[in-house]
């Protein structure tokens, strides 16, 4: 899988590389939880990161490439947010426990034993009553739509994120269908219809 410096060399070779936006299925997913404290694991440009800012989280963005939260730190001073950058592998560093009340994963694709050390940190750092989100490219994808990494060894099921959520109410859990034209950050022109794997669920409050 690719590292910090490949990631440094794609974000420096463009002005973005995602959009500017958020992801459309995670402002959905946020939308009617009430801002508090928040973690973006692996953040890439800032652009989830900085939209919880703006409506109101006290985030934590958090990824491995330097050259992306540079890029983040600049767009969000531009938007007049503040949010704690850190430079950081997230299959390494170690994360609080039970810190914050929603903690975002998306599109993080690494191999399943990078995967298991990340996602059993980034859950564990969910605070009793606070939200998980994991949104990425399903296994599905690689037959069925378009984009997206092509090794199903870096593409966890829904099943298996599920399999991390002990102590958590599910509120959704599915394959969802994502409309691409053009997607950012492939370097080529893309249509037709993305599959993604789309989990939130909530920690049940400590007795």
């Amino acid at each position: 899988m690719a590292n910090s410096a490949t990631w440094d060399e794609r974000y420096a070779a463009r002005e973005l590389v995602w959009s500017a936006g958020p992801n459309r299925q995670f402002a959905d997913e946020i939308a009617s939880l009430t801002p508090g404290t928040a973690l973006d694991v692996a953040c890439g440009e800032g652009r989830n990161a900085i939209y919880l800012a703006e409506q109101g989280w006290k985030v934590t963005a958090v990824d491995f490439s330097e050259v992306g939260i540079d890029k983040g730190k600049r767009i969000a001073v531009s938007r007049g947010v503040e949010i704690e950058w850190i430079v950081g592998d997230v299959s390494i560093a170690p994360l609080p426990e039970q810190a914050f009340d929603l903690v975002a994963i998306l599109y993080l694709h690494t191999d399943p034993g990078q995967r298991e050390r990340w996602l059993s940190r980034a859950v564990a750092a969910v605070a009793p009553g606070g939200t998980f989100v994991y949104i990425g490219h399903d296994p599905t994808n690689i037959e069925g739509g378009v984009g997206g990494p092509q090794d199903p060894a870096v593409l966890p099921d829904k099943e298996e994120i599920l399999g991390y959520l002990s102590g958590f109410e599910v509120d959704r859990a599915e394959v969802m269908n994502r409309p691409v034209d053009n997607e950012p950050g492939h370097g080529k022109q893309l249509q037709g219809v993305a599959l993604d794997t789309v989990v939130r669920a909530h920690r049940t409050m400590a007795e």
